[in-house]
């Protein structure tokens, strides 16, 4: 028997119009995030936000800092990741630290529960036509090495709970970083944080399309990442997506996808979310914002079970560019109600 006869032939056009209308309909169905946030199901109460470099570059304010840590406690940001300095194009350091042990002190007086993780930026060489062009090689022993000394530095001295890498950008697979990771945690020790930023996620199958070709990280290298760290800060942002429809549908698809490439991992995830105004080729602030992030976010979150999984929060980038207009949006959704646009 032809097995294939029952199925509808090219040629019988009158079935092909609503055949397509049929699986178009089911795509939209599928596609639509609504703009809504949804109240108990996506709470998220271990947070966190990246942090301008003024808190260690600059005399400390007490009543600043105390303002900043009263904040984080009503916000729910349990991290905060205070830019504290990147590797320069001649191997040194910015200088941009010289105050973090006295931020770090000051901080903990007024709020001791907050982890504070050491912000520490290094541009890496790549050959990508956008994004960072960084000089950093970590092929190189000796420039690992400067990393490692540097991020013992800032936990030893200047007090914080551990350091936040921002390797930009690593391809899928990069062997020189879990080498980096290795060095970093074995210096550091079991009792300090080790926290990255990560790439956002693909599934192997469109990762390895040329187009792509690695960029993002799939499934096997997010979960080698995590073998060697306490934190992932995934920087779900910078999408090239043009409208907020489409970054709905994106968070809630990473938050899907790496909840599974993870699962089982006792790594603490974080989900990126920008608030940045800056226009960029790989952002649009009207496409990627709080109110758009929260609500793409959320149905991936309601969609994880009640216990076990490992994505522990929402991380804002950047924390300096939130006006009043986000921080009300934040405190509603914390606070279960929902918003509409």
């Amino acid at each position: 028997m032809d097995s294939y006869r029952f199925l509808p032939r090219l040629q019988d056009r009158h079935l092909v119009l609503p055949l397509l209308v049929v699986g178009l309909a089911v795509l939209a169905f599928w596609a639509w995030v609504p703009a809504v946030t949804p109240g108990e199901a996506c709470q998220m109460r271990n947070n966190a936000a990246w942090i301008s470099v003024d808190w260690t570059s600059q005399p400390v304010d007490e009543a600043a800092v105390a303002g900043l840590a009263r904040a984080a406690s009503q916000r729910q940001l349990r991290n905060l990741f205070p830019f504290t300095s990147y590797m320069k194009e001649d191997g040194t350091w910015s200088q941009s630290y010289a105050y973090a042990a006295e931020f770090v002190s000051a901080y903990k007086r007024h709020n001791p529960d907050t982890k504070l993780l050491a912000w520490i930026g290094v541009p890496i060489v790549n050959e990508r036509p956008f994004g960072i062009h960084g000089w950093v090689n970590l092929a190189d022993q000796a420039e690992r090495q400067r990393i490692v000394d540097f991020a013992i530095t800032l936990v030893d001295e200047a007090g914080f709970d551990g350091v936040h890498l921002n390797v930009e950008h690593v391809d899928d697979g990069g062997p020189d970083f879990l080498l980096l990771l290795e060095e970093v945690r074995e210096a550091s020790g079991p009792d300090k944080m080790l926290s990255v930023a990560a790439n956002d996620w693909l599934p192997a199958s469109l990762n390895s399309l040329p187009e792509i070709g690695g960029y993002k990280w799939s499934d096997t290298y997010l979960q080698e990442v995590a073998r060697h760290v306490d934190q992932i800060a995934m920087m779900t942002y910078d999408s090239l997506l043009p409208h907020p429809a489409l970054y709905r549908l994106w968070l809630r698809e990473q938050v899907g996808g790496i909840h599974r490439s993870l699962d089982g991992s006792e790594v603490e995830v974080l989900i990126g979310l920008s608030v940045s105004r800056e226009e960029t080729r790989t952002h649009s602030p009207q496409a990627e914002n709080m109110r758009a992030g929260l609500a793409g976010a959320c149905p991936g979150f309601a969609r994880l079970p009640a216990s076990g999984h490992n994505i522990e929060g929402v991380a804002i980038y950047a924390a300096w560019e939130a006006n009043e207009s986000d921080w009300q949006i934040w405190e509603t959704w914390q606070k279960n109600l929902r918003i509409e646009e």
